[in-house]
């Protein structure tokens, strides 16, 4: 089952699998390729964790968390959203992309299909193409209340998809959705009897402040899978925990899934989840700031190069670079800024369209200055040479 603007074939599926199968960059090279904060883990976090050890806290947990854990992440959501889940329907999971396989194979396994945007996160993709889960696309859009082509929308849930993914703030693009739209993505499938998988991994790094709307804010519980996770705002990414929030009538379902996949988050991870909640209130602004600051930087560097969308309208930590005026494929222009020292990530991984590059605003400044110089003037000798 396909739309016209999905992939063709396995490209893109192949594209990701051949990207997470990559070994490490080089020491001498710069790696603007993948979405880890290069903020240290705040040392009140390296005490939780080492404490923990220390401790003897090596063995398992409850399956579904801890519950101090999960109370916390419930209190969390209703400080973002005004919604406060019920415990027994927060599962902690083997970080965000725990949460959002249990979310794939609750709503659509076996045989059904999920809507995902393009561009994308590779892995909605993957994982629903070893799962048996059908594929199709809407495009992305810009932030704000074109966010989302419902139109598009509609015709993929006609088709019968079962459930539809929503990023916001986007990996790739940093578009970050209205609250007007996610309310009429809820009500749109709603009216077919789908859900939405709203993964949340970015909501905290808004540029303009506060924190991203969700579908759970306006009245989507009951059709809103929430997938969120530690690693980006508290810079945890190896400790490996997240957390979904279910639809009350999945809560079964999610159990079950995530028990016998994951057993339970490692211990380690779910104590240190518990002290950045409860000691580092302001970090997601930190963070804000910082990525905001960067991202005019890279504005100011690339020049013509720069996306042209309002900085302040974005989020995240990524700039969606369209090379396309350079005359080169995506992975033309990543293996020419490769030989520059410069780890990109090609735009094929996450879309149809090719001709785009990922550029990861993760790397101290003095060294992203230095990357999106050598970036800008490899562009403006492609471009050359294409004339």
């Amino acid at each position: 089952m396909t739309t016209d603007t999905e992939a063709s074939g396995p490209g893109a599926a192949a594209a990701a699998v051949t990207r997470m199968m990559a070994g490490p960059v080089r020491a001498d090279e710069i790696d603007l390729s993948i979405g880890e904060p290069d903020q240290a883990l705040p040392g009140v976090l390296v005490e939780a964790a080492v404490r923990s050890l220390r401790d003897g806290r090596t063995g398992y947990t409850p399956k579904l968390g801890l519950p101090e854990l999960r109370d916390l992440v419930a209190a969390d959501v209703e400080a973002g959203t005004g919604y406060r889940p019920d415990v027994e329907d927060v599962v902690i999971t083997v970080g965000g992309t725990g949460a959002v396989a249990v979310a794939l194979a609750a709503a659509c396994a076996p045989g059904g299909s999920v809507l995902v945007p393009d561009p994308a996160w590779p892995n909605y993709r993957v994982l629903a193409e070893r799962l048996g889960i059908g594929v199709l696309t809407y495009p992305q859009g810009e932030s704000g209340d074109g966010f989302l082509d419902l139109a598009r929308i509609r015709s993929g849930l006609r088709a019968g998809a079962r459930l539809v993914a929503v990023n916001s703030p986007s990996n790739p693009t940093g578009a970050v959705a209205s609250a007007a739209a996610l309310r009429s993505l809820v009500a749109l499938v709603r009216e077919f009897g789908a859900y939405v998988l709203s993964d949340e991994a970015y909501e905290s790094v808004v540029f303009a402040g506060g924190r991203a709307p969700s579908p759970l804010a306006d009245g989507g519980v009951d059709v809103t899978f929430a997938a969120r996770t530690f690693s980006k705002t508290y810079s945890m990414t190896g400790l490996r925990v997240g957390a979904l929030i279910s639809p009350p009538r999945f809560r079964t379902a999610a159990a079950a899934l995530h028990g016998t996949t994951a057993g339970c988050a490692p211990v380690t991870a779910q104590l240190t989840a518990i002290e950045a909640l409860s000691s580092l209130p302001g970090r997601a602004d930190q963070l804000s700031a910082t990525y905001l600051a960067r991202y005019r930087t890279a504005v100011q560097i690339l020049g013509p190069w720069a996306p042209g969308t309002p900085v302040e309208t974005l989020g995240g930590f990524y700039l969606w670079l369209d090379a396309r005026p350079a005359g080169h494929t995506s992975a033309e222009v990543c293996a020419a800024l490769r030989d520059r020292g410069i780890v990109t990530s090609s735009g094929l991984v996450y879309s149809a369209t090719d001709g785009f590059v990922r550029v990861a605003l993760t790397a101290p400044d003095d060294v992203l200055a230095r990357a999106l110089t050598l970036i800008r003037e490899e562009l403006d000798r492609l471009a050359a040479r294409a004339c």
